[in-house]
């Protein structure tokens, strides 16, 4: 066993919560009709997906939402046992109960939210005096991004992803207002935000909006001059910056703040892959205005806000020839990297190069008496121990542990190290891995190497076979000395790993699962992937117990000699 945990999320519930950016969420209440979402299977997601009841807005329903406000932000929380967790109050009495069962993404403030909907009024413009030109629809669009699922208002990574916005302002002139005055009001409009410098992108004037008065602006903006490393870069401001000029030649100009918020998964999003805004609000321009986008409405009575939620799917056996899955170990830093201490007095590097000796037992079984075939946490918090409890003393007892000890700090050296003199000393260990022939599907000679691979190979003798301990998603977010929760042990085959300074990688492995061949050092630090697997194995450290295996989940088989 190595000593770091995978985490696996399987939600009792996922909730959307709707704010008002606007007020203080310490002493405001949430919007109402805070979203249960309910989980539902999309083939054409590569997700675990959570979704708004059905409904509409003729009458009150699910999806009727109060936006009222220009600024209105969506947190997800996600409850690991309560099915129907509190969903009323203030946004940090909400996301404070159930401390460690219940966590909000992206944290509990007015300006946190993973998503963003921009609500405008019908206020009449005017070229500059007060009340001004007035923004209303404000709509960002993917230009080319890689991750183009839920773009443009949440991204898995900005890199290579360039963004474009288009807004409708009235300036209260109906005509082009680009020339100067008489004929125009030399109106200029800009983007400010990512991409963008201190200049701003200029906003290109595309023509006339429907409404009298109202001109529509494009432009396009390169998102990923910002920093594009996997971890991500949270929340993100749009505004959008006008000036104007009168018939006797006076200028004037503002700022439209905060008309845009698109989000780059980061540590603070946690599990949440996807996540999209939709409507069942009328598109019949003879019976209602279309919606031009549903990040962006006009305010007034409540909306229909579909959300969708893509979570991260449960760890499971995948077809052996698909692509290796990525962990991510070593990289953050503090207890958030999910690197655990198992042997009491070993360091990080020497428990992986030997793996762990101390036995460790379930948290997450049947605990019940007479058991009743289901699976339950019998301490998921950790509370039968303190600190300095784990890892104990010896590395036999009675019973195991159900828990682990967070290994703390930046684990990048050690875990280098490690892997390095486990797999690569003192020569690389061949990746044995069954190959795609490249024939579609599976051929023949595809099904006879893995049948031999999986029938006949000795994966206990093979240091790229080892056994991993699988925890409860949202354990490693605290700091210092915590404890985390085994849920169950399952099987992984490596077949690649980080760098260790500019020593290359054993050239027998698989190319990485983000980046391919080409290696970038500053991205992929902490880096190990390759296929989980269930098999029978023989151990004499291992303990049994009357559960027979299931091929179907992840998981750890052992071999017993019954009679």
């Amino acid at each position: 066993m190595l000593p770091w945990a995978v985490p696996d999320i399987e939600p009792e519930a996922v909730v959307a919560i709707f704010v008002d950016e606007n007020v203080d969420v310490n002493t405001s209440q949430v919007l109402p009709n805070s979203q249960l979402l309910l989980e539902r299977d999309d083939v054409n997601l590569p997700f675990s997906e959570w979704v708004t009841p059905a409904g509409d807005c003729t009458i009150p329903g699910p999806e009727c939402v109060d936006l009222a406000s220009e600024n209105t932000g969506v947190i997800i929380l996600v409850s690991k046992v309560n099915d129907d967790p509190l969903r009323t109050g203030t946004l940090p009495e909400i996301c404070g109960q159930d401390p460690g069962l219940v966590t909000c993404y992206a944290g509990a403030g007015n300006q946190d939210g993973l998503t963003f909907i921009h609500g405008w009024s019908d206020i009449p413009g005017t070229p500059g005096p007060p009340p001004g030109p007035q923004i209303r629809d404000v709509s960002l669009f993917a230009v080319t991004c890689a991750d183009d699922l839920s773009a443009p208002y949440f991204l898995r990574s900005a890199e290579d992803c360039k963004l474009g916005a288009e807004a409708v302002i009235d300036f209260g002139f109906d005509l082009d207002p680009t020339p100067a005055p008489p004929a125009g009001i030399s109106a200029v409009v800009k983007l400010q935000g990512p991409g963008c410098g201190n200049q701003g992108c200029t906003m290109e004037y595309v023509g006339e909006a429907t409404a009298q008065n109202e001109s529509i602006w494009r432009t396009e903006s390169q998102f990923s001059t910002l920093d594009p490393r996997p971890q991500g870069l949270g929340r993100q401001n749009y505004s959008i910056s006008w000036q104007t000029e009168d018939p006797v030649g006076v200028g004037h100009s503002g700022t439209f703040g905060g008309v845009a918020h698109p989000y780059v998964a980061d540590g603070r999003s946690g599990p949440i892959d996807y996540l999209k805004i939709t409507t069942s609000d009328p598109v019949d321009p003879s019976v209602d205005p279309p919606v031009p986008d549903p990040n962006s409405r006009n305010t007034g009575p409540p909306k229909s806000v579909i959300v969708t939620v893509g979570l991260r799917k449960p760890l499971r056996i995948e077809d052996p020839l698909s692509a290796p899955m990525l962990l991510r170990v070593a990289s953050p830093s503090g207890s958030q990297n999910q690197a655990f201490d198992c042997d009491k007095g070993v360091n990080f590097a020497t428990e992986i190069e030997n793996g762990c000796l101390t036995t460790y037992g379930l948290n997450y079984d049947d605990w019940s008496t007479p058991k009743d075939g289901i699976k339950e946490w019998k301490d998921i918090l950790c509370n039968s121990y303190g600190v300095g409890d784990l890892p104990p003393d010896s590395i036999t007892n009675t019973p195991a542990p159900i828990c682990v000890a967070v290994k703390t700090g930046d684990k990048i050296g050690q875990f280098r190290q490690g892997l390095s003199k486990r797999f690569e000393t003192p020569t690389c260990w061949p990746n044995n891995w069954p190959k795609d022939t490249g024939a579609p599907g599976h051929d023949p000679a595809d099904d006879a190497a893995i049948k031999d691979f999986f029938t006949n190979y000795d994966f206990a003798n093979d240091p790229r076979y080892v056994t991993l301990i699988i925890t409860d998603f949202g354990t490693f977010q605290g700091s210092g000395n915590d404890q985390v929760p085994v849920k169950y042990f399952a099987g992984f085959y490596a077949t690649g790993w980080d760098v260790v300074g500019s020593v290359k990688p054993c050239l027998d492995n698989d190319p990485h699962p983000w980046y391919g061949s080409s290696y970038r050092k500053s991205l992929d630090n902490g880096d190990v992937w390759g296929h989980f697997v269930n098999i029978v194995v023989f151990s004499s450290a291992g303990r049994a117990n009357d559960q027979v295996c299931n091929f179907d989940e992840l998981g750890n088989c052992i071999g017993v000699l019954v009679e």
